[in-house]
């Protein structure tokens, strides 16, 4: 939970260059009108261009003006150059979502806007209100997220990747809420509001867990798929629901996680709201979660006996009786329209060869991962590619070449997590044959990865601690 740095230099370049949306709420941060006060004093060469480059790019709808900003800065990362501090994709352009991609070029003048502002200085001078702005959220926050993690029995360690990422946007037009899926990471970022959104907070968080165990479940979730026809009927409910009925599945188990974590006279209304609003499957979850609460599974092992359990005539005979709401209940913060983010075929297949591995088809597997390195030139696809092969070759004991993948994996500048475990496995193997140097390297370079899970760090100091005394 922070206020991200990108995401602070974006909204103030645009609130300098003529965002103006809600100005006038109450619920604004007051670092807004200092960052505009500072701006306007500062008199800045490049705030033509950017005020050009803003209007031309400008939506109607000020939430989705917003949103391609959102975007935007979540897909670019600060440098330090030789002129100065500099702001680039962290991504090839082909590979942007479509809304950044329109905007291709602020780049060099959030850059421009950054040194010529002396933006940094007014950041760190704001530290303090800064850090006032997320305490309302720091405890409930965590409270909730351990609440969940508790309740899933900490599926984290238990094969999901990627990280969750929490930004307040102290710039923006307040009450709103923008949540952003790249790669395996998801982001949910805040506006100013009278009230911390937790509830937002948590339904995003229990997508991040459940949403990759469903998925590994897809064939047996759709054998009960013959039920979305009861979806179809309710108003309420948002046609991205109705048209996936694994989201529909997942999220209607969310739903029932969260109301079986409130207090017991909270559960039922909970429920039966989310039932009306169209989330078919959530009484059937809220009263199968009653085993599940007594067993020792985790929820990445459990998910697939509640998705078989369910019996397609009993629920039929509940969904007769059901009349849905006509309109979604009223929310308290307005969610910003999500863009639909279409991946390469290289992350597609990819996927499916980490299924093939996970199912232990190890040919079926190394031919996708062998495939994904000729659909793609980006880098950290490449570098998940090689990864892949790196774990076959040290299943087939041919640790020399496993070695080398891994080492590839890593100069191909894989994501954090790929690139530390690929260190722990290359210090393993390089340990087993007694290559002392080389093996301690490793370890010490996956400590030293930014963005490494808990899990790979571990795995790195035992191995640090571990290594062999060489041969005499």
């Amino acid at each position: 939970m922070e206020v991200n740095p990108n995401l602070f230099a974006v909204m103030a370049a645009i609130n300098a260059a003529g965002y103006d949306s809600d100005l006038a709420s109450n619920a604004n941060s007051p670092i807004r009108g200092e960052i505009r006060k500072w701006v306007e004093s500062s008199k800045i060469p490049v705030l033509d261009q950017l005020k050009e480059f803003y209007t031309a790019r400008r939506k109607e709808d000020p939430a989705r003006n917003l949103s391609q900003f959102v975007s935007f800065a979540l897909c670019i990362e600060k440098i330090e150059a030789a002129d100065g501090p500099e702001f680039r994709y962290r991504l090839r352009l082909a590979d942007l979502p479509p809304d950044v991609q329109e905007l291709d070029g602020f780049e060099r003048l959030l850059t421009r806007f950054y040194r010529e502002s002396k933006l940094g200085v007014l950041l760190a001078n704001n530290q303090a209100l800064l850090d006032r702005a997320l305490e309302p959220y720091h405890s409930p926050v965590t409270l909730a997220l351990q609440q969940i993690d508790g309740y899933l029995r900490n599926p984290r360690n238990n094969g999901v990747k990627g990280q969750f990422y929490v930004y307040l946007d102290v710039l923006a037009a307040p009450n709103q809420i923008h949540v952003r899926s790249y790669g395996n990471d998801l982001f949910v970022v805040l506006t100013p509001s009278p009230e911390p959104q937790i509830d937002y907070i948590k339904s995003a968080y229990m997508h991040f867990q459940i949403d990759p165990i469903a998925m590994r479940h897809i064939a047996d979730i759709e054998t009960k798929a013959s039920l979305s026809d009861f979806a179809q009927g309710a108003p309420a409910l948002d046609p991205q629901y109705k048209k996936d009925f694994a989201l529909l599945t997942v999220a209607s188990l969310t739903k029932a996680v969260d109301a079986r974590m409130m207090s017991a006279g909270q559960r039922q209304g909970a429920v039966d709201q989310a039932l009306r609003e169209g989330f078919i499957l959530t009484p059937y979850f809220s009263e199968a979660l009653k085993e599940y609460e007594i067993q020792e599974q985790s929820m990445r092992f459990y998910l697939p006996i509640l998705v078989k359990g369910i019996d397609l005539k009993k629920e039929t005979e509940r969904l007769d009786k059901v009349t849905f709401a006509s309109t979604p209940r009223e929310r308290k913060a307005k969610v910003a329209p999500q863009p639909v983010i279409e991946k390469s075929p290289a992350e597609k297949t990819l996927e499916e060869a980490e299924e093939f591995y996970g199912q232990k088809n190890y040919q079926k597997a190394g031919e996708l991962f062998r495939l994904a390195l000729e659909q793609t030139n980006a880098r950290p696809i490449k570098g998940r590619a090689y990864y892949g092969l790196a774990r076959l070759a040290a299943l087939n004991r041919d640790p020399e070449t496993a070695v080398q993948l891994f080492e590839r994996t890593i100069s191909e500048g894989a994501e954090a997590q790929v690139s530390a475990w690929a260190h722990v496995f290359a210090g393993r193997l390089l340990d087993l044959a007694q290559d002392n140097d080389a093996a301690k390297k490793h370890f010490e370079a996956a400590l030293a990865t930014a963005g490494a899970s808990p899990a790979s760090r571990k795995a790195a100091e035992d191995g640090l601690k571990g290594i062999r005394p060489s041969r005499p």
